[in-house]
């Protein structure tokens, strides 16, 4: 399998791990590798950075944009319009790919073809060294919770037949593009490895998101209504007129912060949480 990938890499401020995130994809075993940096309005030297990129002897095609400031799911999407890749694979600039991941994916997808995209676990690094295992990509577990991390390898057609990443959810984009996916009975590759490197530190978009988690996932909700109930509908309807939670929008963040947070900043966590509730 020789299909062009094309990599799309948001970048808003990301001058100290840029050069970082695009040498883990020149460290791909598979090469035939489309990048596509968005620098997403950024205010420090990262689009200088982008053109000393381009200027380094590499197989890959490297490809940019520059975009005002519109948050990540605008980047994917301005990205992949332009891509010309039969395959997608959003990276964020903070973190690494492992070597063999992209040939994997696409050895998965050759070994099913009805399969329309290969997720794999993470491993964090830097104020983390947590191993997250990748849930399953069902209709039923997604609805509750995002199983997959934004790093998945999936056909362009995909992205497509969706219609893109929704902009009304930005920060949990991904979760509802899944969620989207699932709704079309797409078919999926399970890769139990850790080709995703995460890194972990203390500008992390998480708190930020955090005090609109019951906001967010609401919108997710009445986004893909076909896979909830109308109670469930009513919910979400009512917390977005009325800002009124309940214990199905609030188990959905504890999931949510125990999965993604180890066990060590379980006090932060509540302090987090009783700070917003």
């Amino acid at each position: 399998m020789n299909s062009l990938v094309s990599v799309i890499i948001p970048c808003f401020n990301s001058a100290p791990f840029i050069q970082q995130a695009v040498a883990s994809l020149w460290a791909q075993t598979y090469q035939n590798l489309e990048i596509i940096l968005v620098d997403d309005g950024s205010v420090d030297n990262t689009p200088a950075l982008i053109n000393d990129l381009l200027r380094v002897p590499s197989k890959c095609l490297i490809r940019t944009i520059h975009q005002n400031n519109s948050g990540v799911a605008v980047a994917r999407n301005s990205g992949i319009a332009i891509a010309t890749g039969e395959y997608i694979l959003p990276l964020d600039a903070d973190d690494l790919l492992h070597p063999l991941a992209i040939e994997a994916c696409l050895t998965a997808l050759k070994n099913k073809p009805t399969a329309q995209l290969v997720f794999f676990d993470r491993q964090d690094f830097g104020d983390s060294s947590l191993r997250w295992k990748a849930g399953s990509f069902e209709l039923a577990r997604l609805k509750f919770f995002n199983q997959l991390s934004y790093c998945v390898l999936y056909r362009r057609t995909l992205w497509q037949s969706i219609g893109g990443y929704r902009l009304n959810v930005s920060g949990f984009d991904d979760w509802d593009f899944w969620l989207a996916a699932a709704l079309q009975n797409t078919q999926s590759c399970y890769l139990p490895e850790a080709y995703l490197l995460h890194r972990r530190h203390s500008h992390s978009q998480l708190w930020g998101l955090l005090p609109r988690y019951e906001e967010l996932y609401s919108k997710i909700i009445l986004n893909n209504g076909e896979a909830f109930t109308n109670a469930e509908k009513a919910l979400a309807e009512t917390f977005l007129i009325t800002g009124e939670s309940t214990s199905f929008l609030r188990a959905s963040r504890f999931l949510f912060l125990g999965t993604y947070y180890p066990p060590s900043l379980k006090t932060e966590i509540h302090a987090h949480i009783d700070h917003w509730s």
